[in-house]
């Protein structure tokens, strides 16, 4: 597996790919339902995939840091594992997200960075240069991958203790 922050360096071209027909949209000369052509826009929606790959992707803390959640600000020392009270937790927002993330971005050196991470549990991803990309709603844990491993029981009953 590729560091925590090498990711971004595989995800920039694709990136950049969606930054493209995002801002310029793709002109296709002719469909079938158009012959004449039509101009269309494409947008990344979804990233799916197993909770570390997703923790990485979109610059998420891993599940042993104080920030260990993706949904919302729940910390270990602070509404933590034991909390089930759904109804407290205060979720996160792309806004966050990418607040916490320029944050990180402006942090001049690695200890600085390390140090704006363990505040909020974000770093940059190239996600976050798509500006349609909801980070705090568009990254998707796959369920089937969690069951095929058995990592939901491990999650409720080894870490959460339920």
């Amino acid at each position: 597996q590729p560091p925590l922050t090498a990711i971004n360096h595989y995800l920039t071209p694709l990136i950049c790919e969606f930054q493209s027909f995002w801002d310029t949209s793709i002109r296709f000369s002719q469909t079938y339902n158009y012959p004449e052509g039509r101009l269309v826009k494409c947008a990344l929606i979804l990233i799916i995939c197993d909770l570390l790959a997703a923790r990485k992707t979109a610059g998420f803390a891993a599940c042993s840091h104080e920030h260990f959640c993706l949904v919302c600000h729940c910390t270990q020392s602070h509404q933590g594992y034991g909390d089930t009270n759904y109804h407290s937790w205060k979720h996160r927002t792309d806004t966050d997200c990418r607040s916490a993330a320029e944050s990180y971005c402006r942090a001049a050196t690695p200890e600085s960075r390390f140090n704006e991470f363990n505040k909020t549990g974000v770093r940059w991803s190239e996600l976050l240069r798509l500006p349609y990309f909801d980070i705090a709603c568009c990254v998707v844990v796959d369920s089937m991958h969690n069951l095929f491993l058995g990592l939901i029981k491990e999650h409720f009953s080894g870490i959460l203790g339920i």
